[in-house]
C-alpha cells in the first residue's frame, strides 16, 4: 500500500535546507491524520497510528529514493534528505534494517491493540533510560565503549566474583554492577 503522507512528507524534506524531526512531520502532516485515523480510538493508539504513518512514509521514501541519487537518514531528532553519490549506485544505508521492517508492514498498524501499544511505550522508555546510563554502566565494568556481548560479560562475570557478598565482597559494589550490567543489557545483548 502507498501512504499517503508521502507527496506531502517528501515535499517538505525537498524544501528543507537542514533536517527536520519527527515532531514536526506529525505537526506536518496533522490535517491529513483526520482522514487516516479511526474516531474513538485509545489515544495512545492514536499517538502511536501518527509516528507508524510517519515511519511507513519516511522508511517507503528511503526505499525508493535509493537509485536516485539520494539519501534519507532516520532518526527521530534528524531527518534528512542529501545527496549521496553512492546511494545512485543502489547501496541503501538503513540505521535499523528490523525498524524498516516493523514500519513497512501495515499489519503492524491495523491490527494493533491498546496493550500492545502500552507494552511497545514501556520498552521504549526502559532503552531510552537504558541509553542515558551505558556510559556510567561502561565505566563500572571497565570496559570501551567497542566492546561486543560477549566481552560484557566476561567483564560481568570477573567483576562479580570479586564483589559477591558470599565471597567476601561488598554488597553495594555488587549491586551496583549488576544494575551496570542490566543496564548494558538493554542495550547491547539485543544487536
Amino acid at each position: 500500500m502507498t501512504n499517503p503522507l508521502i507527496i506531502t512528507i517528501l515535499g517538505y524534506l525537498k524544501k528543507q535546507n537542514s533536517a527536520c524531526s519527527l515532531i514536526d512531520l506529525v505537526n506536518l502532516c496533522e490535517a491529513d491524520f483526520l482522514l487516516l485515523l479511526k474516531k474513538d480510538v485509545d489515544l495512545q493508539v492514536v499517538i502511536f497510528q501518527k509516528n507508524f504513518f510517519i515511519m511507513n512514509a519516511l522508511y517507503q521514501i528511503q526505499r525508493d529514493i535509493q537509485n536516485e541519487g539520494f539519501l534519507l537518514t532516520i532518526f527521530p531528532l534528524e531527518i534528512c534528505l542529501v545527496p549521496n553519490f553512492a546511494a545512485a549506485k543502489g547501496t541503501l544505508a538503513i540505521r535499523d534494517t528490523e525498524l524498516a521492517q516493523y514500519y513497512l508492514n501495515w499489519a503492524n498498524v491495523n491490527n494493533i491493540t491498546v496493550a500492545e501499544v502500552a507494552s511497545l511505550f514501556s520498552s521504549f522508555w526502559q532503552r531510552y533510560q537504558a541509553v542515558d546510563k551505558v556510559d556510567a554502566a561502561l565505566t563500572t565494568l571497565g570496559v570501551d565503549k567497542n566492546i561486543d556481548w560477549f566481552g560484557i560479560r566476561q567483564a560481568y562475570q570477573k567483576k562479580i566474583a570479586i564483589t559477591h557478598p558470599d565471597k567476601g565482597g561488598c554488597a553495594a559494589d555488587f549491586i551496583e554492577i549488576r544494575q551496570a550490567y542490566e543496564v548494558l543489557s538493554c542495550s547491547y545483548h539485543r544487536l
